[in-house]
């Protein structure tokens, strides 16, 4: 009996882990063939620069870019990194069958 439970506990967890790296893969997909959205101008700078109210980058210097960094190394990196160990424990439950049988 609980062998049988063992098998059934171990095919299950053979398909969550099969589940989770295809959400893995389809999560790498959308991080590197989706086009970030484009960030619109602040509402208050745009008010400013209607009004006429002068600026305060000095003269000859380009103006401050907005803070907005490109993650999508992180994010593909850290992908990869999920489904390597995803892919250790699914060669861990694999070893365990065999050392059952």
């Amino acid at each position: 009996m609980s062998v049988d439970q063992g098998s059934k506990k171990s095919s299950s967890m053979s398909i969550v882990l099969i589940l989770l790296g295809i959400l893995v893969i389809s999560l790498l997909a959308l991080v590197i063939f989706v086009d970030p959205v484009k960030i619109h101008p602040d509402l208050t700078l745009t008010a400013t620069l209607a009004t006429g109210t002068p600026e305060a980058t000095p003269i000859g210097e380009e103006p401050i870019t907005s803070p907005v960094v490109n993650i999508n190394g992180i994010a593909i990196l850290g992908g990869v990194m999920v489904l390597i160990v995803l892919v250790a424990v699914y060669r861990e439950i694999l070893i365990h069958k065999r050392a059952e049988k």
